[in-house]
């Protein structure tokens, strides 16, 4: 159902997970969408899909520093007028020139004080919920909206001289699917799932599908040891059900997988899957 509430969605990169959910925790609090992520080359293909109206940056990262990073997001049109700001423990002009230079907004120095995010979110313009659930191509997002059977899928490709589905199909045959590896495998469903094709990449976004179980898990254990037994229970379901995963993107896109990339925020819930493919899929 469509809705005129609106919030800012904020993207969290920062390599210190303790800080980077504790940040992600006041963002939330504050009344924002959030997604946090550890680590800057995970960061441009989440980005792509959760669509942020601010981004929260650490500049020193070991996979790829936070300079590069917003380099590599001014070059993306869609990225080039976001607010990107860096937040960082070097409270020197040397780091806050280069930053600048490198094309971030503005920088914030750790520890950033309650005031000062506030007065940082104020800033931004408020984008109407569910924006960034439309593609860089404009298309809405098949994802929350359509369901595809498998089945009703290859009947659909069968009867077509091509043999193939639409990209608005593949989607939403992938989102069905895992929807029902979710019921198979995990004995849950979750509705808010998002799918992407975006060239040699499939991007699943899982939305707010941390267990009540979960939830408890982290609360008796100290955060950093709650936060990974999490991540890693998650992974090794994952890791179990790879092969029917990958036959499933493999049926409906008529690619194969190279590789398969989890993350979970274990202050949001929301789980990001990423697929890369041995190439780009034909559609339809």
């Amino acid at each position: 159902m469509a809705t005129t509430k609106k919030t800012r969605r904020v993207l969290i990169v920062d390599d210190n997970r303790d800080g980077a959910d504790a940040l992600g925790l006041v963002a939330e609090e504050l009344g924002n969408e959030v997604h946090v992520t550890y680590g800057g080359a995970k960061a441009l293909e989440v980005a792509t899909v959760f669509r942020p109206d601010l981004m929260l940056v650490d500049l020193a990262m070991p996979d790829m520093d936070g300079c590069a990073l917003v380099k590599s997001f001014r070059q993306t049109p869609v990225f080039a007028k976001t607010k990107i700001v860096a937040i960082t423990g070097h409270a020197d002009e040397g780091h806050k020139t280069l930053a600048m230079k490198s094309g971030f907004d503005t920088v914030l120095f750790k520890p950033v004080a309650l005031k000062e995010i506030k007065t940082l979110f104020a800033s931004v313009s408020v984008a109407p919920k569910g924006r960034a659930s439309k593609p860089p191509n404009g298309r809405g997002n098949l994802g929350s909206r359509r369901r595809l059977p498998i089945g009703e899928a290859r009947r659909i490709r069968n009867e077509r001289k091509s043999k193939t589905l639409t990209q608005v199909e593949s989607e939403a045959a992938i989102c069905e699917g895992i929807i029902h590896f979710q019921e198979e495998y995990l004995g849950w469903r979750s509705e808010q799932i998002l799918a992407h094709f975006i060239e040699d990449l499939l991007v699943v976004r899982i939305v707010g599908v941390l267990t009540l179980a979960e939830r408890q898990l982290g609360k008796s254990l100290s955060p950093s040891k709650g936060r990974d037994l999490i991540k890693q229970v998650r992974k090794q379901l994952l890791e179990l059900a790879r092969p029917m995963l990958e036959s499933l993107v493999h049926e409906v896109a008529g690619v194969k997988v190279v590789s398969m990339h989890h993350d979970i925020s274990t202050v949001t819930g929301e789980e990001v899957v990423v697929f890369s493919l041995v190439d780009a899929p034909r559609f339809g």
